[in-house]
């Protein structure tokens, strides 16, 4: 089997799908549109995009995107699968062309469509359409799958610390951050929390003191991952307009750390576990000490299994 993975890898997930497509088999590509992102070469050219896109709509971005897709696909024979994470990138000339291109086109979303409502306007492209979004997956007959667990480990690392941490963008679950803060902060308990824009951080003022990070400047991927597996206890706050579980969940699982969430689905899983999942109120933050002073209950490998990537590539490609 031949396939192609096209997505924007911006926090270098997708990478483990290929890995995982490889180990079993297939011939695999993969076009990251991130690594391959268009980067303006000075502020005249940023300027000139800028024109061209109000009055004439023309993109420079767009047409390198749609000039490096085609390019790549160009190089090989059809596909027999063309997998496209997050389609609303792409322009319809290429999604037509990648149609052309594979005997079968596939799509993955893990944002809801109320949040990048440009999803739904691909929806005609595919032949299979699958979405972490239970919501979506109902509202728009799509396929159901969730994310994945793209790295596990058998146990734990023994440099791991207590302490709680969470790396997240400036927006509407910032408050909630800071009151989970302040909660942990009574309790004594150590937080490593980083919150992240580049373009807005200085215009915002915490509504509660606390030892949050404030940062104007992305953190790498790399220093993000290590400040994970260090940790024992994660935090993932859900945005209003998405019911998905997200990549912070399915980190807590493979790294086997506790996790707090308020994410109210999440109990309606098969590794829900009291012990090492917290779900939240964001209005009445309780977090009990038990909770953070028990040990993390390791789960069954067959449960681990049935999320790890390599079963997500099996269920997205029919291969079981």
């Amino acid at each position: 089997m031949k396939v192609a993975l096209i997505s924007l890898d911006y926090y270098g997930y997708d990478k483990y799908i290929i890995s995982a497509m490889k180990k079993l088999g297939i011939e695999a590509i993969h076009i990251d549109i991130y690594a391959n992102r268009y980067q303006y070469p000075n502020l005249f050219d940023r300027l000139k995009n800028l024109i061209n896109k109000s009055f004439f709509n023309i993109n420079i971005k767009r047409y390198h995107l749609d000039k490096l897709i085609r390019e790549k696909l160009s190089n090989y024979d059809k596909f027999d699968k063309i997998i496209i994470i997050h389609a609303e990138w792409l322009s319809p000339e290429t999604l037509t062309f990648c149609k052309l291109k594979s005997n079968q086109m596939i799509a993955y979303h893990y944002d809801g469509v109320e949040r990048m409502p440009a999803i739904s306007n691909t929806f005609e492209f595919f032949d299979k359409i699958y979405s972490y979004d239970k919501k979506d997956v109902e509202k728009y007959k799509l396929k159901f799958i969730p994310n994945y667990i793209y790295e596990q480990f058998d146990e734990k690392k023994l440099n791991e610390e207590r302490k709680a941490f969470n790396i997240c963008s400036l927006d509407k679950r910032t408050p909630v951050l800071e009151k989970i803060a302040k909660v942990l902060d009574s309790k004594n308990y150590p937080y490593e929390f980083i919150v992240v824009n580049r373009r807005q951080i200085n215009l915002y003022t915490p509504k509660i003191k606390t030892k949050i990070n404030y940062l104007n400047k992305m953190v790498s991927r790399e220093e993000s991952l290590e400040k994970i597996k260090t940790s024992n206890l994660m935090i993932d706050i859900q945005r209003l307009e998405q019911t998905g579980l997200t990549f912070r969940v399915f980190e807590s699982l493979g790294y086997h750390k506790k996790l707090i969430t308020t994410n109210k689905d999440i109990v309606n899983y098969d590794f829900y576990n009291p012990n090492n999942i917290l779900l939240i109120d964001p209005d009445n933050i309780i977090i009990p000490d038990e909770f953070l002073n028990t040990e993390y209950q390791k789960l069954p490998n067959y449960i681990l299994d049935k999320y790890h990537v390599n079963t997500w590539v099996k269920n997205i490609l029919e291969l079981n």
